[in-house]
C-alpha cells in the first residue's frame, strides 16, 4: 500500500502542511497525500501539521507541533538553561551528526563522522530530550560531539531539510502520530499545550503499546557502601564484578541490582529483594552499611532507572512519567539531597532507547529505600506505561514548575499533586494495584520524606 494510500486509510481527515515556504514542507505533504499552504485558511483544517510556522489557529480536532513548541524554539537558549541541557551555537565544534526524530523515534541520522556505541547512545538521548522539552512533536536536531566530553545540542528545528526520500520517512513515521491525536482529539481540553486525548501512546506501527508482546518491566536501581566508622565511600568494586546481576557501574563506587524483567511489579520486586540480599551476603561482617536515595556521598548521584520492553516510547508516555511517576517520587524523596542530584542527573524528560519496543526511564533518584517505595514505584510505572492514554496533565508546560522542580520547591507540587492521584485512581486497572502504591501516597499526604540513611538490610528485613 502506497503510503498515500495509508494515509487516506488512517485518517480520512481535512490535513494541511502549514509552512513558511519552504521546499521540505512541500516535499513532506507530497509524502502524506495533502494539501500545504503558507497561511492557514479560515476556516482552519481539522488537522494541521506546522513546520517551522506559528501563524494562525491550530487545527479544529489536532495539530502536529503546536504553535508553543515554535515559540518555545525562539529563544532556545533559555530554554535549554533551564532544563540543564548542553546547549551552544559556537564555532569550530569538530564531529557534528543531525537526528531526525518523530514521537520520541529516531528516524534517521546524518553524519560524515563515527561515533562509538556510547556517543550515539547519549547524543539520541540528548537529541530526543531537545525536542521533547521544546513540546514539538517532529523535528531534526544538530549535535556537536567532541572527541573529549559530552555531547551538546547545536541546533534544533521543526522545519528540518528534506529530501524526497527523507520526507517519505518522515511521513510514515507521522501517520501513526496523526492517527493517535486524531482518535484522541474529542476526550478532553487542553494540557499545556498537548490536548488531554493526545496521551495516547501507540507502537511504531500505529498500534496500541503492548499489542504484539506483554509490556515487562526492569530496572537497573543503584546503591552505595558507607564505613561504619569513618562514614566515608567503600567502593563498590571491592565486592562486585562489573557485570552480572550484583555489579558496579563505570566508576567502579556504585553497586547496581540487575534483575531479569518481569510482567508484574511484585515479582520484580520479590527479584530486587533476592538480590540485595546476595549482595549482603557479600559484604557480610564488612564494616559497611548499603544506602540508596539521591545521593549519599558528593558527587556521586545514583538512580533508579527504570526499563520497560514490549512498549515503543512517545513524547505522551514519557509526559505521562514525567508527571505522574515523577513529581509523587520528588515529594518523597529527601529534598537536600535530590537538589543536589539534579546538578549532574534526574533531570525532566531524560530517557535513553535501548532497542525497538525497549526503552530506560532514567530521571528517578534510587528508590530502593525500602521495599514498599519499590513496589510503590514499580506498580505506578507499570500503571503508566498501560494507560498513558488516559494521563492527560502536564505540569510542566509552566516553566514555573520546571523550575520549582529543579529547585526542590515540593510546596509547588503538593497543591497539584491531588489532581494527578485523582487521574492515576481513575484508571481501569487502578484498583488492582491501589494497595501497593498506597504506601507512596501515605508518605506524600503525611509531608514526610524517605529515610535514604537507613541501611537497606534492615528495612528490607535481610539477616545481617
Amino acid at each position: 500500500m502506497s503510503l498515500k494510500n495509508l494515509v487516506d486509510e488512517v485518517n480520512n481527515v481535512d490535513l494541511l502542511v502549514l509552512h513558511p515556504n519552504r521546499l521540505s514542507a512541500r516535499r513532506l505533504a507530497d509524502a502524506l497525500g495533502c494539501k500545504q499552504a503558507i497561511e492557514c485558511p479560515v476556516p482552519p483544517p481539522e488537522g494541521l501539521i506546522r513546520f517551522g510556522a506559528a501563524s494562525g489557529v491550530e487545527g479544529r480536532r489536532f495539530t502536529v507541533n503546536p504553535r508553543s513548541a515554535i515559540a518555545n524554539l525562539r529563544d532556545p537558549t533559555a530554554l535549554y538553561r533551564l532544563h540543564r541541557l548542553p546547549y551552544g551555537t559556537r564555532k569550530g565544534i569538530g564531529r557534528t551528526l543531525t537526528l531526525h526524530v518523530v514521537d520520541g523515534q529516531v528516524i534517521a541520522l546524518q553524519s560524515k563522522d563515527t561515533f562509538s556505541k556510547m556517543e550515539r547512545q547519549k547524543s539520541l538521548a540528548l537529541a530526543l530530550r531537545a525536542l521533547y522539552l521544546a513540546g514539538a512533536d517532529f523535528g531534526a536536531v544538530d549535535l556537536a560531539v567532541p572527541v573529549r566530553g559530552a555531547p551538546r545540542v547545536t541546533k534544533v528545528t521543526t522545519a528540518p531539510l528534506l529530501t524526497v526520500e527523507l520526507a517519505s520517512a518522515y511521513g510514515r513515521a507521522i501517520v501513526p502520530l496523526i492517527e493517535r491525536k486524531r482518535r484522541g482529539a474529542g476526550q478532553g481540553g487542553s494540557a499545556g499545550g498537548s490536548s488531554a486525548g493526545e496521551a495516547m501512546a501507540v507502537g511504531g506501527d500505529g498500534s496500541p503499546p503492548g499489542a504484539s508482546a506483554p509490556l515487562t518491566l526492569g530496572a537497573d536501581p543503584e546503591f552505595m557502601f558507607k564505613h561504619t566508622q569513618t562514614g566515608k565511600l567503600v567502593p563498590a568494586n571491592r565486592f562486585f564484578p562489573t557485570e552480572g546481576p550484583i555489579g558496579c557501574d563505570r566508576r567502579k563506587a556504585i553497586a547496581e541490582i540487575r534483575p531479569d524483567p518481569q510482567t508484574e511489579a511484585r515479582d520484580l520486586t520479590q527479584s530486587i529483594g533476592s538480590l540485595l540480599a546476595g549482595a549482603a551476603k557479600k559484604v557480610r561482617k564488612k564494616p559497611v552499611r548499603m544506602l540508596a536515595g539521591a545521593m549519599p556521598f558528593s558527587q556521586f548521584p545514583i538512580g533508579g532507572h527504570i526499563h520497560f520492553g514490549g512498549l515503543s516510547l512517545t513524547f505522551p508516555l514519557l509526559r505521562a512519567l514525567d508527571n505522574y511517576l515523577l513529581i509523587p517520587l520528588f515529594l518523597v524523596e529527601r529534598g537536600d539531597a535530590a537538589i543536589r542530584r539534579r546538578k549532574y542527573y534526574g533531570y525532566i524528560g531524560d530517557v535513553r532507547l535501548k532497542a525497538p519496543g525497549r526503552f530506560e526511564y532514567r530521571s528517578p533518584s534510587s528508590w530502593l529505600v525500602s521495599p514498599a517505595i519499590t513496589l510503590s514505584t514499580l506498580s505506578l510505572a507499570k500503571l503508566i506505561g498501560e494507560q498513558a492514554a488516559r494521563l492527560p496533565r502536564n505540569l510542566f508546560a509552566d516553566r514555573a514548575a520546571c523550575r520549582a522542580f529543579y529547585e526542590g520547591d515540593k510546596d509547588y507540587f503538593r497543591r497539584r499533586i491531588v489532581a494527578l492521584r485523582r487521574d492515576l485512581e481513575s484508571l481501569p486497572g487502578y484498583e488492582a494495584v491501589a494497595g501497593d502504591i498506597l504506601p507512596l501516597w501515605r508518605l506524600i499526604e503525611e509531608g514526610r520524606e524517605w529515610d535514604d540513611e537507613v541501611d537497606l538490610r534492615q528495612v528490607w528485613r535481610i539477616e545481617p
